[in-house]
């Protein structure tokens, strides 16, 4: 472990990636990729990442979670095409939206694209294409460096090259592991912020003295294991 973060609980864990990174930075610690689970990648974080520090954010990027692209019927976001020059978006049937205007969801910036209701209404594919009644379809997307992140991501994620390049990742939960059965990293011994963070601190120092020590001496890993529903159709079979 080369760095320590702590925030208090309603934080979530991913809203410190910006700031984990910082303080690496200040340490000269900042590495080349950083694999990391989804609470802590977004596309603005994946561009920070590169830009501020020239670290290469890896991570799985959440699915388009449109109805329309989780049930598989209609037109997901990227059966569109967008036109970022006039800030239009085209849908398969070929009808033009009206230019983009912006919008803010929880807190985040997009640019909403709208149809036609004419058009809509019109279209043969409009039940499955949106579930309103009278309100033409609208597609909300990230501005286009953004966009293009999130999409680039989705693809890379689903192939057999990233997934093997993500799995090294597989170690850290090992780390956890240790830290929160060998030495209570969930408990905290003290109150306030500053001395908890001493703690975890601690924490991790000994996870590393302990993993240095087992590697001296040579001791064997321990089996991975085996879950009672695992051990019981183990049982069962023999």
């Amino acid at each position: 472990m080369v760095h320590v973060a702590t925030t208090i609980a309603p934080v979530q864990d991913g809203q410190l990636t910006e700031q984990i990174h910082d303080d690496l930075a200040q340490t000269a610690l900042v590495p080349t990729e950083h694999l990391v689970d989804a609470a802590y990648i977004t596309p603005a974080r994946v561009q920070r990442a590169q830009q501020a520090h020239g670290i290469t954010l890896l991570g799985p990027i959440v699915a388009d979670h449109s109805q329309q692209a989780k049930s598989g019927k209609g037109f997901g976001k990227s059966a569109f095409t967008i036109d970022w020059d006039l800030r239009q978006a085209t849908c398969p049937r070929g009808k033009t939206s009206t230019p983009a205007r912006t919008l803010r969801i929880k807190g985040h910036e997009y640019l909403q694209f709208r149809f036609a209701k004419a058009d809509c209404l019109a279209c043969p594919d409009r039940h499955p294409c949106t579930a309103s009644a009278t309100r033409p379809r609208s597609i909300a997307l990230l501005p286009r460096p953004l966009h293009e992140i999130q999409v680039q991501n989705r693809l890379d994620q689903k192939t057999e090259q990233w997934q093997r390049r993500y799995a090294i990742r597989a170690g850290i939960e090992a780390t956890l592991s240790q830290a929160v059965r060998s030495n209570g990293l969930r408990r905290t011994r003290y109150r306030g912020l500053a001395k908890t963070h001493v703690q975890h601190v601690l924490t991790a120092i000994a996870c590393n003295l302990t993993r240095t020590a087992d590697w001296i001496a040579e001791t064997p890993r321990g089996r991975t294991r085996s879950s009672r529903f695992h051990t019981l159709c183990t049982a069962a079979v023999g």
